[in-house]
């Protein structure tokens, strides 16, 4: 039976990133955090992702984009139906170039699905609320298709570790984005909180195939000119070392936020990670407040 949750048409795209420098030791360049595995159940990060994933869209439309370097690491945790629905980086290239490529994959399968991105590096013990969030945002691009929607959390602290949203006033769920903003200070968390118009960046991020191309054109260039040249993997080694919040996301004015009500960490250093093998109940080994074990 399909799971009430699924979106019928999109593709989910899991973004195998982030090489885990804060968690070191505990995280390496040969099995970066995506890898590990923080909860009671043994599965990795990245097998939690696509589990939750499969909440919206069967498997054969969740699409991987990870380096090579992790290819054994990424088909030990892929079911057999996903196989071969990943896309091998020959070189790291940080977010924006790492979804320039999903987007031409898919556009080559036909049609203008929704992609949802999705990070690997975050702990969402409720993946149902997740996916309805989620599903808002899919929604909301159905009636708006040329929109980019992405997922922000209320914060229940003032966090000088996560990124904020800045949103406007809400129609329903929906709320339109004013600016990102970098990790702040501690003070400055605090007025963020106080304020009631920030939220904490999931790094998840919804649109059209089209919409997603378009916006490149318009304010990431180096990338598109790439995009069009063709053979993208050959010259990827060209492609600029950017995230998708600065190549496009700060400099575009058709950005919506859907304001998710479920527990969300990004698991990004020690104390959060240490919070999260607590709650979980794992035990672990530390030294220097660093975790060096997960037992």
């Amino acid at each position: 039976m399909a799971d009430k949750n699924r979106t019928c048409g999109a593709y989910a795209v899991i973004l195998v990133g982030g090489k885990g420098k804060r968690l070191r030791p505990l995280s390496t360049d040969l099995r970066p955090k995506a890898f590990l595995s923080i909860t009671r159940d043994g599965r990795t990060m990245f097998r939690k992702t696509f589990d939750r994933m499969m909440k919206l869209v069967p498997p054969e439309r969740i699409l991987v984009v990870a380096n090579t370097a992790h290819r054994r690491l990424v088909k030990r945790d892929l079911p057999a139906a996903a196989g071969r629905n990943a896309l091998f980086e020959p070189v790291s290239r940080n977010t924006a170039p790492a979804i320039a490529i999903a987007a031409l994959h898919l556009r080559r399968k036909g049609g203008d699905p929704v992609m949802m991105v999705v990070p690997t590096d975050q702990y969402v013990p409720d993946a149902d609320k997740q996916a309805r969030a989620m599903n808002k945002a899919v929604e909301f691009i159905e009636k708006h298709p040329d929109a980019i929607v992405t997922l922000g959390i209320r914060p229940k602290e003032p966090s000088a570790e996560f990124g904020y949203i800045k949103v406007g006033p809400a129609a329903g769920a929906i709320a339109r984005v004013e600016r990102f903003v970098e990790k702040p200070n501690r003070a400055t968390a605090e007025r963020y909180v106080s304020d009631g118009g920030y939220l904490w960046n999931t790094g998840i991020f919804i649109f059209r195939v089209s919409t997603i191309i378009a916006a490149f054109k318009e304010h990431a260039k180096a990338i598109y000119g790439l995009m069009a040249a063709g053979d993208i993997m050959k010259r990827y080694a060209d492609m600029p070392d950017i995230s998708i919040d600065y190549a496009i996301l700060e400099n575009a004015d058709n950005i919506y936020c859907v304001k998710g009500s479920y527990s969300w960490s990004d698991v990004g250093n020690f104390e959060e990670l240490k919070r999260v093998l607590k709650a979980e109940s794992m035990r672990f080994v530390e030294k220097d407040g660093r975790v060096v074990k997960i037992a």
